[in-house]
């Protein structure tokens, strides 16, 4: 191991234990360093959790190649206008850095850019949402897991079987431990979501907050506006906050991304599946070996049942199954968020609905939350890891059916939840 990996190492560990709530002092003292260089590491984690924390170069890091201004605001222009024209139902368009160099060719605009180029001139003026790449000019603002089952994610990864037939592996992660619960399905209907939703809180324990992409059978649909689909009621039902990631940036769900990649290395290819039987019985000895076996690299040196034992967790038991009804779920009070990057004019989609918020806040992420009680859409703002989330605005959300009130065998305690994510 080298110098720099060892000093890493202390860099980890120094992170992870004031995560679990160790004191700066204390850690400082244990790893015989100073509590300046512990607030540099601990601003460098808030910044980005996915750091590798390493020394970061100093080379300069412009390019002496410049392209005319007049190029640069051909670009702009088009890309606005492309957005602009977007609409809810063409939305999943082309519109990205081959499509305007495309647009450009045909406009015989010269020098002609170079789609590197395109990216480099959005990314600059904060317009690359919604591209898959998310830009590191606006801050974002993560959602740390402050203990066990305080913050799940679940995923879907499509998978195909020997002979064609494809395969809905469904993941989920608890962000603090990094136990995981696996379940495999031939469809990813809302159905199946919620089966795998019970499955996972019967086995890893009902979260504070679950994390989701916007996949469809998560997010209720892409067509009607303000529909609350199953999986949103179950987890309102039984006193989880749903939040999801921005559209286009799965880096906003690296924990879960990095297991699907542990996953296919040291399961999905290392066999020859063919049925979905098969996958069945050999996922419970993979599971095994990651929560008993595998060290995570957050997790220094412990494995998620390690760090899972003796923590006392509220499983979803079969007497709380039974009080979940069945066919449809009714709407139940809590609250259910939406991590938004606000557009070039200015707005964001919830539920498939645009919200103005002013066009100061293009390029800035956004945490809209609608609070079903109450019935109101607030938006909030957090410029940095160390500023408090500040309400930008408050609207109306009404909602045209009776909301139920939770169930006092699902209520517990989540101040630490309302002290993340306020409103």
């Amino acid at each position: 191991m080298t110098m720099t990996s060892n000093e890493q190492a202390l860099r980890r560990e120094a992170i992870r234990r004031r995560l679990q709530g160790q004191r700066r002092c204390d850690i400082c003292h244990d790893l015989n360093r100073a509590t300046s260089w512990f607030d540099k590491w601990w601003a460098e984690y808030r910044r980005n959790p996915t750091t590798d924390f390493a020394d970061r170069s100093r080379a300069p890091q412009r390019s002496p190649q410049q392209m005319p201004a007049s190029v640069v605001q051909s670009v702009l222009t088009l890309r606005q206008m492309l957005e602009q024209a977007s609409t809810p139902q063409t939305r999943y368009g082309l519109i990205g850095a081959q499509a305007i160099r495309t647009r450009l060719k045909q406009l015989h605009l010269s020098p002609l850019p170079s789609v590197p180029t395109i990216q480099r001139i959005l990314a600059q003026h904060h317009l690359t949402h919604p591209l898959g790449a998310a830009s590191t000019a606006a801050y974002y603002p993560w959602v740390h897991p402050w203990d066990v089952n305080a913050i799940f994610a679940t995923d879907i990864i499509t998978k195909h079987l020997r002979g064609g037939a494809e395969i809905q592996n469904f993941h989920t992660i608890d962000h603090f431990s990094h136990a995981v619960c696996l379940s495999q399905h031939l469809d990813k209907t809302t159905h199946t979501s919620c089966l795998h939703l019970l499955r996972s809180w019967a086995s890893l324990g009902l979260p504070d907050l679950h994390q989701f992409d916007n996949e469809g059978a998560f997010a209720g649909g892409h067509t009607h506006r303000r529909v609350l689909g199953q999986v949103v009621r179950l987890c309102l039902f039984c006193g989880v906050e749903p939040l999801f990631t921005p559209y286009y940036e799965p880096k906003r769900n690296y924990q879960i991304e990095s297991f699907h990649s542990l996953w296919v290395s040291a399961f999905w290819s290392r066999h020859q599946f063919g049925t979905l039987c098969e996958v069945e019985e050999q996922s419970p000895l993979f599971r095994h070996w990651y929560m008993y076996h595998y060290e995570p690299p957050a997790l220094s040196g412990q494995t998620p049942a390690q760090l899972r034992r003796g923590v006392r967790v509220r499983l979803l038991s079969a007497n709380l199954r039974r009080l979940i009804p069945e066919g449809r779920l009714p709407l139940t009070e809590g609250r259910l968020h939406f991590l938004r990057k606000v557009g070039p004019s200015g707005a964001i989609e919830v539920l498939n609905e645009v919200w103005q918020l002013g066009s100061r806040w293009s390029g800035e992420y956004v945490r809209a939350t609608i609070n079903t009680q109450e019935q109101t859409l607030s938006f909030w703002h957090k410029a940095s890891a160390e500023s408090d989330w500040r309400l930008i605005k408050t609207r109306r959300f009404r909602l045209e059916e009776t909301v139920h009130t939770l169930r006092p065998e699902f209520r517990r305690n989540c101040t630490r939840c309302c002290d993340c994510l306020p409103g």
